[in-house]
C-alpha cells in the first residue's frame, strides 16, 4: 500500500532492501526459528525414545545375570547391526563381555543373508554354539519350535544369548518363557518384565500373537503348569486355532 505525504510524494509502506525485495519482518523470523527449534527438539526426543526401547543400539538386555541375555540381530548391514556396532554392542563384543557360550536365533536365516553369515562366523571364531529355532512374530509359534526352545534352554551351554530381528516380539516371548520356567517368576510378572513395550513390543496388529500364546494357556490350562501344557496340550490348541492338523 502506498502512502501520500504532505508534499504529494509517494512512499511504499513495505521496507525495501537493496535488491528490491521486502525484508522479512522480525516477528516472522522469530516464528521460523521457534518452529525449527521445536521440530529439532521433537526429532531428538523421538530418537531418544526409540533408542530407549531398543529400536537402535542392539536392544541388548539381561534376563538373568550370568545366565541369560537377549538382543536384536547384532550383525549384518541393517539398522540393528549397524547401530549396535556404534555403541560397542557388536556380537563379538557381547559374546566376550557376557561370556556367552550359546547363541539362539529365533529368526529364519540362510548363508545368503549377510547377517546370518556374519553371525555364524563370529560364533565359530569365539567357540560359541549356535542354534536356529525360527518362528514368526506375526503368528502363533509352532509347537515344535516352542518345544525345541525349551529343550535348548534345558541343555545349552550357559550363558546364553537369544535374539530375533529387533529383539522385541519373538525374543520377548522366549524371554518370558525363560523367566517363568527357569527363574520361577510368576507368569504375569515374567510377561510384564520381558514381553513389554519397554523393549519395543507393542501388542497391536499381528504381533499380538506373542501375547495370544500366553492367553491361550490361561484360557485352558487344564490343571497343567506351562511346561506340561506346551508339551501335552498346546499342539491340539495350535491345530484348532490355525486350522491345521495336530503336529507330531
Amino acid at each position: 500500500m502506498d502512502i501520500v505525504n504532505s508534499d504529494n510524494s509517494v512512499e511504499s509502506s513495505s521496507i525495501q532492501v537493496g535488491d528490491g525485495r521486502s525484508a522479512v519482518k522480525p516477528n516472522r523470523r522469530r516464528h521460523i526459528v521457534i518452529v525449527a527449534v521445536c521440530t529439532g527438539f521433537l526429532f531428538l526426543l523421538l530418537i531418544a525414545a526409540l533408542w530407549n526401547i531398543g529400536v537402535f543400539g542392539g536392544n541388548v538386555r539381561t534376563i538373568e545375570p550370568g545366565r541369560a541375555y537377549r538382543s536384536s540381530t547384532l550383525t549384518g548391514f541393517n539398522y540393528t547391526g549397524i547401530t549396535a556396532r556404534w555403541v560397542g554392542n557388536d556380537l563379538g563384543s557381547v559374546l566376550k563381555r557376557d561370556h556367552i557360550h550359546t547363541v539362539i536365533s529365533l529368526r529364519g536365516g540362510s548363508p545368503a543373508d549377510d547377517w546370518y553369515r556374519d553371525e555364524l562366523a563370529v560364533c565359530k571364531l569365539a567357540n560359541v554354539d549356535h542354534r536356529d529355532i525360527p518362528f514368526s512374530a506375526r503368528k502363533l509359534p509352532p509347537p515344535k519350535a516352542v518345544a525345541d526352545l525349551l529343550d535348548t534352554f534345558d541343555h545349552a551351554r550357559y550363558p546364553i544369548l537369544f535374539h530375533c530381528q529387533a529383539g522385541s516380539d519373538r525374543t520377548g516371548l522366549a524371554a518370558a518363557l525363560y523367566a517363568h520356567l527357569y527363574e520361577k517368576l510368576p507368569l504375569a510378572k515374567a510377561e510384564a518384565e520381558e514381553l513389554t513395550w519397554r523393549y519395543g513390543h507393542f501388542p497391536v496388529d499381528k504381533t499380538r500373537a506373542m501375547d495370544d500364546f500366553f492367553a491361550l494357556y490361561r484360557a485352558d490350562p487344564r490343571g497343567m503348569d506351562l511346561r506340561a501344557w506346551i508339551i501335552d496340550r498346546y499342539p491340539a490348541v495350535y491345530a484348532a486355532k490355525t486350522g491345521g492338523s495336530t503336529p507330531k
